[in-house]
């Protein structure tokens, strides 16, 4: 089983006394049920455990698209504050390559920062379940404010 890091712990040694000026966690991570699994800041990587509910499904019986986006955002948005000043989401390019349906409990959401540049982010994502079988993928840009 996986140790949850504690979202206002990890930020508060990156924030400081800011910390207050944020909303943590986030309502949309608190309503998607994510956790923390693993951070890496030298790697600038930060993985989520996200579980696959009955109220994120379309009328296929499968993960809507955009509560995967909303999953991967919700990587994105921990692991930008946490190596990088105040930034925003500009463009996600994602490629859904693989239904995910509730046989998978809980998929896995993975941002790692691909390039920093002036202003400039770029990130890449990827969204797989316990076993390794990848679902998404995505390539994201957010700007520093």
């Amino acid at each position: 089983m996986e140790e949850t890091l504690d979202i206002k712990e990890l930020f508060s040694n990156t924030l400081g006394d800011a910390l207050d000026e944020y909303e943590l966690p986030p309502p949309s991570f608190t309503i998607m049920q994510c956790e923390i699994i693993a951070f890496d800041k030298e790697k600038a990587t930060l993985t989520t455990k996200i579980p696959v509910l009955k109220e994120w499904l379309n009328p296929y019986s499968t993960m809507q698209g955009g509560m995967i986006v909303a999953a991967m955002d919700n990587v994105l948005g921990p692991l930008s504050l946490l190596i990088a000043p105040k930034n925003m989401t500009r463009n996600i390019e994602s490629k859904l390559i693989k239904a995910i349906t509730m046989d998978v409990k809980y998929i896995y959401a993975t941002a790692s920062l691909y390039e920093a540049k002036k202003r400039r982010l770029i990130f890449d994502v990827v969204v797989k379940d316990e076993e390794g079988n990848l679902y998404t993928t995505a390539r994201v840009t957010n700007f520093i404010l």
